[in-house]
């Protein structure tokens, strides 16, 4: 037995085809004729191949690992976009709820604000009052229900008119004398003229001064 041949770096160069024609041939002369040759050359030849077995496992488990590792990142921001997006929707309902709220509330308010009306006394009928036929409190409802500025831009604002009370019942000589802006006005004018009749008025010199609220 050649104990040269028992080398594992030269049977592993065998094995790995580094060695030259002539070196080849004779490590396999010796391991036909030599047992302990042969047994070596297929012990290293199966322990190469348990390598390389672990060298591919290792390798899929480790492009596992980084397939797991992307889709968990992947994951993770699609769940925070999505978090950010459900936070965002739930602030702008509770937004929209709060900015409802508030509005129905002016509304609400203006609806119920009282109507001043004041009423100069007549010269000639001292003592009495003109009133709307409907009544001075289903009169105020009135022109709340049909206002249709109500509650808006100038809520808790009032615009000041001073008329009088035709033959007929109705406002005439309708002028602002402490107004708002330019559509306020004109509402309140637009209510006093188409609103319910008054008790006619034997002196027309007599002046309603009027604030329609908003």
């Amino acid at each position: 037995m050649n104990n040269d041949f028992l080398d594992i770096d030269l049977l592993t160069d065998y094995l790995d085809g580094k060695l030259d024609v002539k070196t080849m041939n004779r490590i396999e002369r010796e391991a036909l004729e030599d047992p302990f040759v042969a047994e070596a050359l297929a012990g290293l030849s199966n322990s190469n191949r348990s390598v390389q077995s672990l060298s591919i496992l290792q390798k899929q488990l480790a492009e596992r690992i980084g397939e797991q590792q992307q889709h968990k990142k992947t994951a993770v921001i699609t769940w925070q976009r999505l978090s950010i997006g459900a936070t965002a929707a739930v602030l702008f309902v509770t937004v929209s709820i709060v900015f409802w709220m508030r509005e129905e509330n002016r509304r609400k308010q203006a609806v119920n604000a009282p109507v001043e009306v004041v009423i100069a006394p007549s010269k000639k009928a001292e003592g009495s009052v003109l009133m709307p036929t409907i009544g001075m409190k289903n009169y105020v409802l009135w022109l709340n229900k049909h206002n249709l500025l109500i509650g808006k831009g100038q809520a808790g604002k009032s615009v000041t008119l001073n008329f009088h009370i035709d033959s007929k019942g109705r406002p005439v000589d309708i002028h602002i004398t402490s107004g708002l802006a330019e559509q306020y006005d004109q509402e309140a004018i637009r209510l006093i003229k188409e609103g319910p009749d008054w008790e006619a008025g034997a002196d027309q010199s007599e002046v309603i001064s009027l604030k329609v609220g908003f």
